[in-house]
């Protein structure tokens, strides 16, 4: 790399290593954050925030590539030759994948080469990626897949996996599909918007959450909140990441979830105190 040639946009070589882009761009990455770029060429100045990524040049030569940021994704022209369908663009819209496996053109060779679709995050670019670079594993975060799901993921398609464990030992739920710009698989969480339609919600209006303090509810411990039972839950932490066990009930005054240390279900009228024998009093 050319590293004096990055001055022309008012970086360095120390500048990015110190954003910790460096080396996920060495390794054909594009830096994680967008930098801000300027360029003064006689006649025209540049300024522009971007991500930055390495290239190779039809000559061999690595080149700095820059993907300036987009209002939105293009959507409406041809992509390699591809152009959208209406499930296309709702898909790139809504998770940023289009969910199958389009033949994108190679202009220079002509090939036509079966891709996956995504898009920047950040920068709202369209990327695509070989379909055959991908390699889908036998088990994700302790989840183990099935042929159906691994070809699932294989075509584009989002699998949807309940109950992962993640680096803190904490169970999780989201859907995992191939994502052309990070180059692997992705976890796409719901929204809240989704996670209010696959919440349950109380007559008063309570919405009873799929998981607490990172303990993911059963469905049936969910039905039994909204039907006003105490459920029990072991394991919970508090804010300073003590663990603690709870009965847990709607409160309907406050209009949330109540914790209790003693199940408040429990009649203590119906307890009686039982007076031993003289005899047994000891």
């Amino acid at each position: 790399m050319n590293w004096e040639a990055l001055k022309n946009f008012g970086l360095s070589k120390e500048q990015l290593e110190k954003a910790k882009a460096l080396e996920p761009m060495l390794r054909g990455y594009k830096s994680p954050d967008a930098f801000s770029i300027a360029g003064n060429y006689n006649s025209a100045i540049m300024k522009l925030d971007a991500r930055l990524s390495f290239r190779h040049d039809k000559d061999g030569n690595v080149v700095l590539a820059i993907h300036g940021i987009r209002q939105k994704p293009e959507l409406e022209r041809p992509f390699f030759g591809h152009e959208f369908s209406k499930e296309d663009k709702a898909n790139l819209l809504e998770t940023g994948n289009m969910g199958r496996i389009v033949n994108l053109k190679n202009y220079i060779t002509g090939e036509m080469i079966p891709s996956f679709v995504s898009v920047d995050k950040v920068t709202n670019e369209l990327v695509s990626m070989r379909a055959s670079s991908v390699q889908i594993p036998d088990e994700i975060k302790g989840i183990k897949l099935n042929k159906e799901q691994q070809q699932a993921l294989r075509e584009g398609k989002g699998v949807f996996l309940e109950n992962m464990i993640s680096n803190r030992k904490n169970p999780f739920s989201a859907t995992v599909q191939v994502n052309a710009d990070k180059k692997s698989l992705e976890f796409i969480y719901p929204n809240a918007k989704q996670e209010q339609q696959n919440s349950l919600v109380t007559s008063d209006g309570v919405t009873i959450p799929k998981s607490i303090s990172g303990i993911e509810l059963s469905r049936q411990q969910q039905q039994d909140l909204v039907n006003d039972k105490t459920i029990f839950v072991a394991g919970l932490k508090d804010k300073r990441g003590v663990e603690y066990d709870a009965y847990i009930q709607v409160n309907h005054d406050k209009k949330k979830l109540g914790f209790y240390s003693d199940n408040p279900s429990f009649d203590r009228s119906a307890v009686k105190e039982i007076t031993p024998a003289s005899k047994n009093r000891t």
